[in-house]
């Protein structure tokens, strides 16, 4: 059997689509573009990770610039995401899942993409974001490759040939001595399970594109981590 069309989507779409459930061996899907999408292609930045001690399950959040959702994995499909890298620009093919209100993906096929310029080609082809800009590694964008990949991704993603990689530079640290308040205002607004995520946000004074710039900052730096979907609990 051939697997169902990976879409080119935003995260958004995914996490407001409506989510359909089909009997049997059907898949479920979201209705996007009078599409049924039941499988997403996303570009999207590692911002936070988890892996069980025992590596039966395995956990990364993922932020495209238009909202973050997790990737969830099971057994063996663990190692699909155990090469994922917090701060990293990946390349995420899977199918769209819900259990307990969480909407998630299960993942088929992870990989980094090394080359920022795909990030600019894969906007160029789906339009801007809806919301914001989509956080992006530090390595500088020179010229778009000439090839670009193909909208749809079926069965024979894995085949396709990456582009050439630009030499690699070191991902700047972050300097957490410059907003230390985020620390404390995680703390405070934490009650017990982590503090809302949207209530940071609210309380923070600043512009939610700055932080949200700087939240995505300590999750990469381990200051703070993602217990689970809109939650932030300080290290």
């Amino acid at each position: 059997m051939n697997r169902s069309i990976a879409y080119r989507v935003w995260i958004s779409d995914v996490v407001s689509g409506n989510y359909i459930k089909q009997e049997g061996f059907n898949p479920n899907y979201i209705v996007l573009d009078d599409k049924q999408v039941s499988r997403v292609n996303v570009m999207a930045t590692v911002v936070g990770k988890f892996l069980s001690e025992d590596g039966n399950y395995g956990a990364i959040t993922i932020d495209d610039g238009t909202e973050t959702i997790r990737a969830k994995a099971f057994g063996p499909d663990v190692k699909k995401i155990d090469a994922a890298e917090i701060g990293k620009l990946i390349k995420f093919i899977g199918k769209i899942k819900e259990y307990n209100d969480e909407r998630y993906l299960a993942p088929d096929f992870v990989r980094e993409i090394k080359d920022p310029n795909w990030l600019t080609v894969w906007h160029l082809e789906r339009g801007e974001p809806k919301v914001r800009e989509a956080p992006t590694p530090s390595e500088p964008v020179s010229e778009i490759p000439t090839s670009a990949p193909t909208e749809n991704v079926g069965a024979t993603e894995s085949n396709e040939t990456p582009p050439t990689e630009p030499t690699k530079t070191e991902e700047p640290a972050a300097n957490t001595a410059e907003h230390p308040n985020f620390l404390e205002l995680i703390a405070k607004l934490d009650t017990g399970d982590g503090a809302e995520m949207q209530a940071v946000i609210a309380d923070c004074k600043l512009s939610e594109q700055e932080a949200r710039i700087i939240i995505i900052d300590l999750l990469k730096q381990g200051e703070v981590y993602e217990p689970r979907k809109g939650k932030l609990k300080v290290l």
